[in-house]
């Protein structure tokens, strides 16, 4: 129960006052019940003595035991009323708060990430793991720790009405919870395996559901519903798991509770028939002692999920703690040379870079080209600091990207990616996303120079059409068409088209080429491209070959001395000539 305490104040945050003040309420409310408990042994201690001693009831007993019992309900009502409130409140603003913190930690964190870690268990921690937390979790929590509270102060209540009764309460109470620990470690264990299946489970499940227009394509529909199929059934053993080694400990749990009710029973009826015990005190300490272990028994039956309530709190504080990027304080950028110097880097141990040093010149279009595999997008993604260099330095503005503060270096770039994602709103927040200051004139001129204004217009609402999750009522070349809108929009001075034209019509290629000129002049530009167009009217071409740089300048600087540059560019007006023969 400690442990469970301690992990939630972990990832409590601001909240952790709420969770204090709910569990301080909690003991209160305990401590009422307690109250109530003794309202009723005086009432039967007045009822009694007027049965066997001829004492009268009077007015003034009634409504002693009324205001007791009165003042208890009241209290325990409203400490039950505030414990709520701070529960509540505190569960979903530790579900925010949290979502927040991991969401803004993901902004920092090295692509490498996302590569070792798969987006459903990302997902899943986002939302089914806080979820848990937010909905049951803390309740789990609660009841787990008033249980042994509410039991506790029963206990010393009992100690000075009757001191035998109450020292079995504790003696109960105490092979209760040893009981309890004794298989707390297997518990544990396979609840830490739940978890992972709970997880996998989700990440199958995204994996189908994205990806069902390509496996029906590939008739692969029967596999991976098995796949799938394997996984809840893995799930559901899990499940089983974890209930068949709760259920014995459960079990032997309650067992010890109903012998310490019996033996306060036997206790009592020895004692009474002996003439220790006056009749009122046996009555009242009979029916005390099938109560005084309901907390217990209650906070026991949670059990089975308390193993994942642990692991729930386990998977948030290990998604806080992800291994984010460390940040410089430069917050300005002056000028947008970009200068690469003596670069080394690897994948997994993988080298790919080797040495490399580069010099990119601000307010110019550059295209890098290069055979498959040779780094372009690396390269790219080195500059914009999504990974850092195993050694060597990336410079911008002279200066380290690493010496700049990461949310300021990113401001400085906008991206239009091979793989376009747009968000579940409309067309015109959309663009928006890259200046959400920009006015609805900037927006039209931006999509009209990214050529995309008539086919915005065509839609059902035009600019305030709802685009679907991805973008998917879109066809390709359009969503890329608005991404490179979006670009357009931010004010940045470095920006990144990787493979940018390449989902563009070939009527449009040329226009959009002589937008992206004009309304990016002044920039420094970075283009991934393979079409001939594109690679020409750069103002200057880096040549990428298996990790090193084999050439730099400009086409017809690169036509003289780079014979892979002359090969590239061979190989690609053999593929534009490329005809289908009607006589073969």
């Amino acid at each position: 129960m400690l442990k469970l305490v301690k992990k939630l104040y972990e990832i409590a945050g601001e909240e952790s006052k709420k969770i204090s003040r709910m569990l301080i309420f909690e003991i209160l409310k305990s401590i009422f019940e307690g109250v109530m408990l003794g309202s009723v042994m005086l009432l039967l201690y007045r009822v009694f003595q007027n049965l066997f001693e001829h004492r009268p009831i009077i007015r003034a007993d009634i409504l002693l035991v009324f205001a007791v019992a009165l003042f208890s309900v009241i209290g325990k009502i409203f400490c039950a009323y505030k414990a709520d409130c701070n529960k509540y409140i505190a569960a979903y603003r530790i579900g925010a708060e949290n979502r927040l913190t991991i969401g803004d930690k993901l902004k920092h964190v090295y692509m490498g990430y996302f590569n070792a870690n798969r987006l459903g268990d990302i997902s899943g921690g986002l939302t089914t793991v806080i979820g848990d937390l937010e909905t049951v979790g803390i309740t789990i929590i609660e009841t787990l720790f008033v249980g042994v509270i509410q039991t506790a102060i029963m206990a010393l209540f009992m100690l000075p009405f009757d001191f035998l009764s109450g020292l079995i309460i504790l003696v109960t109470l105490a092979l209760g919870i040893f009981s309890n620990s004794f298989f707390q470690k297997k518990e544990d264990q396979l609840t830490k395996q739940l978890q992972k299946l709970k997880l996998n489970l989700n990440a199958k499940t995204l994996e189908y559901v994205k990806g069902i227009s390509v496996i029906k394509s590939f008739g692969k529909g029967e596999k991976m519903r098995r796949e799938l199929d394997d996984s809840i059934s893995e799930n559901r053993e899990g499940f089983l798991k974890v209930e068949k080694t709760v259920s014995p400990a459960l079990l032997l749990s309650l067992g010890i509770f109903k012998v310490g009710t019996c033996l306060i029973v036997l206790s009592t009826v020895f004692r009474f028939c002996s003439g220790q015990l006056e009749p009122y005190k046996a009555v009242m300490l009979i029916v005390a002692s099938f109560i005084v272990f309901a907390g217990f028994e209650m906070a026991e039956s949670m059990q089975n999920v308390r193993g994942i309530a642990i692991q729930n709190l386990d998977a948030i504080s290990k998604l806080r703690d992800l291994p984010v990027i460390a940040e410089g304080t430069k917050d300005t950028m002056n000028q947008a040379e970009i200068k690469v110097e003596h670069l080394d880097f690897s994948y997994d141990e993988k080298p790919l870079f080797k040495n490399i040093n580069l010099r990119i010149p601000e307010g110019k279009t550059t295209a890098i080209i290069g055979s498959s595999g040779s780094g372009k997008t690396t390269l790219c993604n080195l500059i914009a600091r999504f990974w850092d260099a195993d050694h060597g330095q990336v410079k911008i503005d002279g200066a380290d990207v690493k010496d700049y503060q990461y949310d300021a270096l990113l401001s400085n770039f906008s991206f239009v990616f091979q793989n376009v994602y747009l968000f579940e709103d409309t067309v015109k927040n959309n663009i928006k996303f890259g200046n959400p200051n920009a006015t609805d004139e900037e927006v039209i001129n931006a999509a009209k120079n990214a050529r995309c204004h008539d086919f915005i217009m065509a839609l059902p609402q035009g600019y305030n059409t709802m685009l679907q999750e991805g973008g998917t009522n879109l066809s390709g070349g359009e969503k890329q068409r608005l991404s490179i809108a979006r670009a357009m929009l931010k004010p940045s001075r470095i920006v990144i088209l990787d493979e940018a034209t390449s989902s563009i019509d070939p009527e449009n290629e040329e226009q959009l080429n002589l937008a992206l000129k004009h309304l990016l002049s002044g920039k420094t530009v970075l283009v991934i491209a393979h079409k001939l167009e594109t690679i020409r009217s750069a103002d200057h071409i880096v040549v990428l070959d298996h990790g090193s740089v084999e050439s730099c300048g400009t086409h017809q600087e690169l036509l003289q001395k780079s014979a892979i540059y002359q090969h590239f560019l061979s190989q690609r007006e053999k593929a534009m000539n490329w005809k289908i023969d009607n006589n073969s």
